[in-house]
């Protein structure tokens, strides 16, 4: 199979894959996939009726708001699609959904990007006189707290696979690698740096004109993953080159000081933003925190299967470069994997040089320990959040 067959933006008639699959057929085999897939298309959806009943009333906030939203789908699915398409890069495959946009990207994943962008972005607008620095650290913060729950959940039910032997994804914690965490923090932080960068005249009462706006969406666009990637290749190299606990505590270390460093210095006369439809937007937030857990208590990984592309199945031991020249194999191998999936539920490993098969997801090892992670982190998710989107308190009585 072509690598052409298997970029992001390509159609690939070769491959079993549809645009769409009744949820009821896909419930079948990846129940707890459903209930992500439209937890996120509603979440996202309720974002953007967010953004639209900010006021206006010359403020900008309905303006400032939407460009957000906007700017959060554009900057996230451009990220996507560059890692996806990169051929040294490409380390995860996700799972095909009710609602796919080519074999490679469920319409699902640019909701995802909306929720952990645009949430966190507006939730760190409520603190009133914050630096642009500081409001950068603070959002790429909650950013990863948003984001964490959903990745030890999405690993476990097979909603994507990972390369088995890439070693900036190689150290994990609850089966999601810690690049990923550290990824969010820097990626959602750059884009709310370069947000506030093309929206600061707007902040300052400015208004929102239309080359103001193309401003932001391409500073967003254009360079939010080129200042990820610098960040992380700084922060990795405490590890040896490749992510690992050393990177992502200093990395949540050097954020957080930032953030608190610059809460304490911010401008106390400047209010933050604030309206009384935040209220629907922290209920929202809420239920996604206890969905996720519920989905961790309740579903059980074994029953769910996953037919689409992953990594190439092939002979153990064939090396290959990645694109920042360390070695890893090119193919997965049912002899030598470590991942949360086997071929149980089906009659074997496919055959070699198979990119498009069916895995089959492997019972809990220790389900109270996955439980009490994503518990956690959602009881504290669900608690800063919905704290900083109280309405103001003259609008709430």
């Amino acid at each position: 199979m072509s690598l052409l067959s298997t970029l992001p933006w390509e159609l690939a008639p070769d491959l079993p894959w549809r645009f769409f699959t009744p949820p009821s057929e896909k419930w079948a085999t990846q129940p707890s996939f459903v209930v992500g897939e439209y937890l996120f298309i509603v979440l996202a959806a309720l974002c953007l009726w967010h953004a639209r009943r900010q006021a206006d009333d010359g403020t900008s906030a309905r303006a400032r708001h939407t460009i957000a939203w906007f700017a959060a789908l554009l900057a996230g699915t451009a990220n996507d699609v560059i890692f996806m398409a990169l051929p040294l890069v490409d380390n995860f495959w996700q799972a095909q959904a009710t609602i796919m946009l080519t074999p490679r990207l469920p319409l699902y994943i640019p909701c995802v990007y909306v929720c952990f962008m645009y949430i966190p972005t507006v939730a760190a607008w409520r603190v009133g006189g914050l630096s642009r620095v500081g409001r950068a650290a603070f959002t790429g913060l909650l950013g990863s707290l948003f984001y964490a729950p959903y990745d030890i959940v999405g690993a476990k039910f097979l909603w994507w696979t990972w390369h088995d032997s890439d070693k900036p994804i190689a150290a994990r914690l609850l089966g999601a690698p810690m690049s990923s965490t550290l990824w969010v923090l820097t990626f959602v932080a750059a884009f709310a740096w370069l947000l506030g960068r093309g929206l600061e005249p707007v902040r300052a009462g400015g208004p929102v004109t239309a080359g103001r706006a193309a401003k932001a969406l391409g500073l967003v666009a254009g360079l939010s993953t080129l200042l990820m990637m610098v960040q992380m290749t700084a922060l990795q190299q405490l590890d040896g080159g490749s992510p690992g606990p050393i990177a992502l505590s200093v990395g949540v270390t050097l954020f957080a000081a930032l953030a608190l460093v610059f809460f304490l210095k911010r401008n106390k006369d400047l209010p933050g933003d604030g309206a009384s439809v935040d209220r629907l937007l922290a209920s929202g937030i809420a239920l996604y925190f206890a969905v996720l857990a519920l989905i961790m208590a309740n579903f059980v990984p074994e029953t769910h299967q996953s037919a689409s592309l992953h990594q190439t199945y092939g002979p153990c031991g064939v090396e290959q470069k990645d694109i920042t020249g360390l070695t890893r194999f090119k193919y997965v191998c049912a002899e030598q994997m470590d991942e949360d999936y086997d071929f149980a539920c089906v009659d074997g490993p496919p055959p070699s040089e198979t990119q498009w098969y069916t895995v089959c997801g492997k019972a809990h090892t220790n389900q109270a320990l996955w439980l009490g992670g994503v518990l956690g982190l959602g009881l504290v998710g669900a608690f800063a959040f919905v704290g900083l989107l109280r309405p103001p308190r003259e609008e709430a009585e």
